[in-house]
């Protein structure tokens, strides 16, 4: 049986970048599985930053980040959506799991080492054990794909080494993922060479029309990287020669930026309002997605109860 997973922390609105770069991939992924999954990583919420004002009302967040999904297309009947914390089976299997994982091999992880850190924000266990701890909801679930950013890729391939580490010497027969890798890395709206939330660089799903017509009006020209940022975001739209045009016009200073703007405005209303509109539709019935989550978990339970069982009797952890 293929399943597929994919996760993302409930740590604040979903933007353009977050849809096409992997919300969308993810749908696009489902058509061809069995089953599809995604995680509402809340526990990794604690990994960076362990404050107050991070986890403050965790439920509503995880509500908001699976209306964002739903509305950008994700299908809740063909997708099992559950909390991660709601999930106790997972976090055995990450305390197993953590043994067989080096702090070298931790500590060397692409995604380690491109946190911010410092004498005021020194890393943390859980940031360091991140990895260890997507690999359990990766084995927890039996996934046999997962869809990540180029950036977490090595998080898949360390699920796949804890595998082959635990077969190797303890016969355990668990399904082995393969990472789908999203390649995409839109610019920010500042020119900056990633569109990120801690930039203020973004465009939010949740944003009406007027909220994108200011927004699109800061939209500079030209990225740090010297990509054109509206050729860019149209491509993303699959506008490849909307964005070509443009791009050769502004070269050739046959068009305005305000002119860019404008047509990049129109593509983006076509698909971020209809985005915007549904969320806050959804989200009138926050019961409904609870139930949702809470079916979600259910079954998220199943699979890692059996997970947890396989490692247990392998681990010689059963009563004789």
């Amino acid at each position: 049986m293929s399943r597929l997973l994919t996760s993302a922390p409930p740590t604040g609105p979903l933007h353009f970048g977050h849809y096409r770069g992997a919300v969308a991939p993810f749908g696009q992924e489902m058509e061809g599985c069995d089953e599809a999954f995604f995680t509402v990583a809340d526990l990794h919420m604690l990994a960076p930053r362990a404050e107050r004002t991070v986890t403050a009302d965790i439920p509503h967040r995880c509500r908001m980040l699976v209306a964002e999904c739903i509305a950008s297309g994700i299908d809740p009947l063909q997708c099992v959506f559950y909390r991660q914390s709601e999930v106790p089976e997972l976090s055995l299997i990450h305390t197993l799991l953590q043994n067989f994982a080096s702090v070298d091999e931790l500590s060397a992880q692409a995604g380690f080492l491109r946190r911010e850190t410092g004498p005021g924000n020194p890393a943390s266990l859980g940031l360091l054990g991140w990895p260890v701890l997507e690999s359990a909801d990766i084995i927890g679930i039996g996934a046999t794909r997962v869809t990540v950013g180029e950036g977490n890729a090595g998080h898949v391939a360390l699920a796949r080494t804890l595998l082959d580490r635990l077969r190797e010497q303890w016969d355990v027969v668990l399904p082995g993922p393969v990472a789908v890798v999203s390649t995409l890395d839109l610019p920010g709206l500042d020119g900056g060479r990633k569109m990120s939330r801690s930039r203020g660089n973004t465009i939010p799903l949740r944003s009406g029309r007027a909220e994108l017509r200011t927004i699109v009006a800061h939209t500079k020209m030209w990225a740090e990287d010297g990509r054109c940022v509206p050729q860019v975001y149209l491509e993303a739209l699959d506008r490849t020669e909307d964005g070509d045009r443009i791009a050769d016009a502004l070269r050739r200073r046959e068009m305005t930026p305000e002119q860019a703007q404008e047509l990049l405005l129109t593509r983006l209303t076509e698909v971020i309002v209809p985005i915007s509109e549904r969320i806050k539709e959804l989200e009138k019935d926050p019961l409904s997605l609870d139930l949702l989550l809470d079916e979600g978990t259910e079954r998220a339970r199943d699979l890692a109860s059996n997970a947890l069982r396989i490692l247990r009797r392998s681990l010689g952890f059963n009563r004789d």
